[in-house]
């Protein structure tokens, strides 16, 4: 008795764990898209509603790094947990050179400075920080100019300032590539080992930043780089704020979709969190020379119009939510509308999330979902199921009771008719017997021929 109370208690106690919610900005170029391109400032809007990791970078076109951390904290309620994505390595994408234009953070001094204005204004908040995308990929490739450009003792130092708030959550951003490939798997793996080091507060690794690989491959990459560095301790999380569809193409890919939306509940054992890390929209480059699923744009970091019509008009909000595509009217979508469209789907969602990608985790997963994902186009939500189902059960029993009534009125009218008929005779025969019919009373009884019903009080469908 006592082991099954303590299990019930433990049970419970499990319940009550709070889901982290995570917290970030709108994207800096968003607010310029919704004035240029109002056709598709509702998506825009819509997305901002479910929130994408802010960007705390050196870049000019970012804006002041110091006002974006400072913005963060004051905009993100306490009990959030700010999803920050930092990008103001020296000499960042050493090999492309396009997300390193108009960058402010030139030396090793200058990455210090940046870090701590970053550390002293979140303080102990809680914070995920996916660190400095591109740079491992760069540094496992010998042929390539991370080494050069010091990114190792860079990160070193960077993990260093952030482990300082007990409340960081650290993901150190490999490139997919390096990862499948095995000239650099080997060496991805030695670097993050190094990095990862007692006291820090290294959690994983982010894969797909920047990119569109389906959230099944890159479960896939996840097991194969926990088997490669031997330990289950380190887990992953996932950018899908572009993969949905997948596809082997990176830049500005044209069949691609919004994917899955950002939650801690992955239905996969080692995946921690997906997160929208990649502001759909934005630029990869101008893909010269690239495959014909891939969009010529602009340069590297610059919001796309064509690019991001194409993955809202087939992402998940569109495809699964319901939500109209953009075809070049202007529409909004109020909070509540889209509240209450997610609301609608939500149950269902939580269940398919689940049977998706358990599929595809490895067979001793255990991690369930409560998050979104697969529904119908239309979703139905059980609130709406049940209400139905009360509204019939309603009707039929009102249609039974009225069908019974009438019944029941027409037995009292002939019930009524068969007696004024009695009456009559009566009548008939006391005026042949006179001496009678003046001792005969007058009838006093009055026959209300109105139906009498019968009504019961409806009661509210319970709801669950």
């Amino acid at each position: 008795m006592l082991r099954s109370a303590a299990f019930l208690l433990a049970l419970a106690a499990t319940g009550l764990v709070q889901a982290d919610t995570l917290c970030s900005l709108p994207p800096v170029t968003y607010a310029k898209a919704k004035t240029a391109y109002p056709a598709s400032a509702f998506a825009i809007e819509a997305l901002e509603k479910y929130g994408i990791a802010t960007w705390y970078s050196d870049r000019k076109d970012n804006g002041d790094y110091a006002q974006t951390a400072a913005n963060l904290v004051s905009s993100c309620p306490e009990d959030s947990r700010i999803s920050v994505v930092v990008h103001g390595l020296p000499n960042k994408n050493c090999a492309a050179k396009e997300s390193a234009v108009g960058s402010t953070v030139q030396s090793a001094s200058d990455y210090v400075a940046f870090l701590n204005t970053l550390t002293s204004t979140i303080g102990k908040r809680k914070v995920l920080y996916i660190l400095e995308p591109d740079a491992i990929g760069l540094l496992a490739d010998t042929t390539a100019c991370g080494q050069s450009a010091g990114y190792l003792a860079n990160l070193q130092t960077a993990i260093s300032l952030l482990s300082q708030n007990e409340n960081a959550k650290i993901y150190l951003d490999v490139g997919n590539q390096t990862l499948e490939n095995p000239a650099t798997s080997t060496a991805v793996t030695d670097i993050v080992k190094q990095l990862a080091t007692a006291g820090s507060k290294v959690k994983g690794i982010s894969l797909n930043t920047f990119n569109y690989q389906s959230s099944s491959k890159l479960s896939t990459l996840c097991s194969s780089f926990q088997s490669a560095i031997g330990s289950t301790d380190l887990h992953c999380i996932f950018d899908t704020s572009r993969n949905r569809n997948g596809g082997n193409e990176w830049c500005n890919v044209k069949s691609a979709g919004i994917g899955a939306l950002p939650t801690d509940q992955t239905g996969i054992r080692n995946v921690d969190y997906f997160l929208w890390g990649t502001p759909p929209g934005v630029s990869d480059g101008t893909c010269q020379g690239h495959t014909a699923d891939s969009i010529p744009g602009p340069g590297a970091g610059v919001f796309f119009n064509e690019l991001f019509q194409s993955l809202w008009n087939q992402g998940i909000l569109v495809v699964e939510k319901g939500y109209p595509s953009i075809d070049g009217m202007g529409r909004s979508l109020t909070p509540s509308a889209s509240a209450n469209q997610e609301q609608q789907s939500q149950d269902q969602n939580e269940e398919r999330q689940a049977v998706t990608y358990n599929a595809t985790a490895p067979p001793n997963s255990s991690k369930t979902s409560e998050t979104l994902t697969p529904a119908s186009p239309i979703p139905v939500s059980k609130a709406q199921q049940v209400s139905t189902e009360s509204s019939r059960t309603s009707t039929m029993g009102t249609g039974v009771i009225i069908f019974i009534a009438l019944v029941a009125a027409a037995v009292v009218a002939l019930a009524v008719i068969v007696g004024i008929r009695r009456r009559q005779k009566k009548m008939v025969n006391a005026a042949k017997t006179p001496e009678l019919s003046a001792l005969a009373p007058l009838p006093t009884t009055i026959v209300d021929f109105r139906p009498h019903i019968r009504t019961t009080p409806a009661r509210d469908s319970n709801i669950l």
